[in-house]
């Protein structure tokens, strides 16, 4: 399952670039950037399978979940607004289930690679 959703990421993040990144301010930038080290080195991992954490994990990790939340945040805030205006178009619809799918897989994937990481210190 984690070996599934790393590539779904790493798929999504590339599509998440292509559609919708339309600035490249440095957390934009970084935060993709991030997501997708992170899966890389949860696919390396499972490849090697050492589970065992280390900084590196724990930064692009947490930078990941970081940039899920920013994601989340201004996902919420659109549509806040458009249930505010009544009006939500097909764009919009696309965008925040894609942003909430994006989010979901990513915290999913950490949370799964976390308790992965955990069980083999144990170990």
């Amino acid at each position: 399952m984690l070996q599934k959703l790393s590539y779904f990421n790493l798929i999504f993040a590339i599509v998440y670039v292509l559609i919708y990144l339309k600035d490249g301010t440095l957390n934009s930038t970084a935060g993709i950037f991030m997501v997708i080290i992170f899966n890389w080195l949860c696919l390396r991992s499972y490849q090697l399978d050492k589970y065992k954490w280390k900084i590196w994990h724990y930064l692009t990790g947490s930078w990941s979940l970081y940039y899920v939340c920013f994601i989340m945040y201004g996902a919420i805030n659109i549509l806040i607004s458009s249930f505010e205006y009544n009006f939500v178009s097909n764009d919009t619809r696309i965008f925040l289930s894609l942003s909430f799918t994006f989010c979901l897989a990513v915290v999913l994937q950490f949370t799964v690679y976390l308790v992965k990481g955990l069980k083999e210190q144990r170990m």
